[in-house]
């Protein structure tokens, strides 16, 4: 059993489409890699440069400080020139001299535009000073540890933070101490030069980032000064444990209190003070983002620009193979148009050349096909009519012969002339011999030479549908069909109602040319083998009269054409040769 399939099968998709989509695709993924590579090395080089820039910043800071830095060193060691006579001697100081030294000093420093404080702390608690203070600042200083450090004689310069009132940021000032001697070399006291931090540390809070933190820790890692004044003096790090956290001079990212955060750190070579800021990502963030976005509308365009480059080399160049494939598709409705050579490129040059060569030569071959295979059916079917020809000859002599034998002159002559009637009737050796009209009266003859030749009568009736008179079909088709009838059929029955009917008529886009008898009929083995090769030695409906006639059908009407054999013992057979004229017609009609 044969399937059909209902569902056409799946178009390939064209080339121009196919390339455009994989070209598309590739420049999906070149753009995803390429803004993921972008995007990464903006983000590195914005970083490097904003970490770059913020360190650059804080050794700025750091410069700044530097110089003030050196000028309290300078007025200190002016301030100690004056004061060390004053504590050299063994008698105590007058207290109003130092008071109005200390306050000589101070004008002197305003003067050059510098805001400092002076006191001088004795190991015995005197205090001189140019301002008042509390005793719980006095207490608190000399139970610091730098203040140990100098009353013990092991530091003889130190920086240190002076905090008055914690609440308030003026109160706040950067020490410089100097330890102050005896005659003897012996530490008496610590000289302190303050700089109010208005004055000396706010100049990097102008240049700092918004939201971002900056700060100073001294050589022992306390915070010496913040942007947040309950910091001031709280120690953090040793610079130690802070290098190792965060490289020196550098830029590190960081997560501290839930918060990403980029650490720039600086570190002054002469006073060994960190300056550190901390600046919060979504700063640097922000100004990535719009970097990025810029970056990203650029790549889009060159996206953009690279699809409609794409597209239009891809039509450009695909465009003559299209062309070229649409001529060859004429092919398959047996339609050769030559081709334009189309010479825009080397490879389509050379393509169109070799289909104009190629259907030069497929043309040459069908026609030689063609002619050969013409000469072969012409001689097949001269062989097959041939076959025909002494067949028929060899029957209807075998008769006469016969009746003369027997003495049956007057009938033997009487067939004899009706076959010089039938030889009246020229008969073709070509494909479309003669007309259907002609085959019948060809047929009306013979059944009279068989009449002849039996000395009975056999009913022929014809039965033409309206214009079938003229069809053309090959000669000697009806005839072998009508002879199988009277020799296997009708001379098998005693009585004198033996009859033929030939039926033309048209049906189901074929037309079917019947030959119907009432003899003896076949049964039913003998019907299924009656196209059997070897049984065709045995009878000749077989061996000559329907094989041969099966044979010119096929050669001239195509291989769709056929016959049917319908046969029931005792009631007669009927043969039809069905002659299939359309494409879609119904191999076996029911007519």
């Amino acid at each position: 059993m044969r399937l059909r399939g209902n569902r056409e099968r799946k178009k390939p998709p064209k080339m121009n489409m196919l390339i455009f989509r994989r070209v598309f695709v590739y420049n999906i993924i070149i753009l995803l890699g390429a803004l993921c590579l972008v995007l990464i090395m903006t983000f590195r080089f914005v970083l490097e440069e904003r970490g770059s820039a913020r360190v650059d910043l804080l050794q700025q800071i750091s410069e700044i400080n530097t110089t003030n830095r050196s000028t309290m060193i300078r007025v200190m060691g002016h301030l100690y020139d004056k004061l060390e006579p004053y504590f050299a001697s063994a008698d105590a100081p007058d207290a109003d001299e130092v008071d109005a030294l200390l306050g000589e000093v101070q004008e002197q420093a305003a003067a050059f535009g510098c805001d400092y404080t002076i006191d001088v702390v004795l190991n015995d608690k005197t205090v001189y000073s140019s301002y008042e203070h509390s005793d719980a600042w006095l207490k608190s200083m000399m139970q610091s540890y730098w203040y140990i450090k100098h009353f013990s004689g092991e530091s003889v310069t130190s920086w240190n933070l002076r905090v008055q009132d914690a609440q308030n940021l003026d109160s706040y000032s950067l020490c410089y101490a100097h330890t102050l001697y005896d005659g003897q070399g012996k530490p008496i006291g610590v000289i302190l030069l303050g700089a109010s931090p208005s004055s000396l540390f706010r100049s990097y809070q102008k240049m700092s980032a918004a939201d971002s933190t900056i700060y100073i820790l001294d050589e022992n890692g306390i915070v010496i000064s913040h942007s947040n004044p309950s910091m001031i003096g709280v120690w953090l790090y040793t610079t130690e444990a802070f290098s190792q956290q965060y490289a020196l001079d550098s830029y590190t990212l960081t997560q501290k209190a839930g918060r990403e955060l980029m650490v720039s750190n600086y570190r002054d070579p002469d006073s060994g003070w960190i300056f550190v800021e901390e600046q919060p990502l979504g700063d640097f963030f922000l100004s990535y983002g719009k970097i990025s976005l810029l970056t990203l509308l650029i790549v889009m365009l060159a996206f953009l620009l690279s699809i409609l480059q794409s597209y239009w080399s891809i039509r450009r160049i695909s465009r003559p193979l299209i062309g070229c494939a649409r001529h060859m598709a004429l092919i398959r409705n047996d339609h050769f148009p030559p081709m334009t050579v189309k010479r825009q490129y080397r490879e389509v040059e050379v393509l169109s050349e070799g289909y104009n060569a190629m259907l030069t030569r497929i043309r040459n071959l069908i026609a030689s096909i063609k002619a050969e295979e013409d000469e072969k059916r012409r001689i097949e079917f001269a062989f097959l009519q041939a076959q025909i020809n002494p067949h028929f000859l060899r029957n209807t002599l075998m008769s006469v012969k016969g009746l003369v034998v027997t003495g049956n002159s007057s009938r033997a002559l009487e067939t004899l002339s009706a076959f010089m009637d039938m030889l009246n009737i020229p008969i073709k050796a070509d494909l479309y011999g003669h007309s259907l009209h002609d085959e019948i009266e060809y047929v009306r003859r013979y059944v009279t030479l068989m009449e002849c030749r039996y000395g009975r009568e056999f009913h022929c009736a014809v039965f033409v549908e309206d214009g079938l008179e003229r069809f053309m079909i090959p000669p000697l088709i009806l005839q072998p069909l009508v002879e199988n009838a009277i020799f296997h059929g009708l001379t098998a029955r005693d009585e004198d109602d033996g009859a033929i009917v030939i039926t033309a008529c048209r049906c189901a886009g074929s037309i079917v040319l019947s030959v119907e008898d009432n003899g003896g009929g076949m049964p039913p083995g003998q019907l299924q083998r009656i196209w059997d090769p070897e049984e065709g030695h045995k009878r000749s409906i077989n061996s000559i009269g329907l094989k041969n006639v099966l044979s010119r059908v096929k050669y001239v009407f195509g291989e769709r054409s056929h016959i049917d054999v319908e046969s029931e013992e005792g009631r007669g057979t009927t043969v039809r040769i069905v002659i299939v004229q359309e494409e879609n017609a119904n191999e076996n009609p029911d007519c």
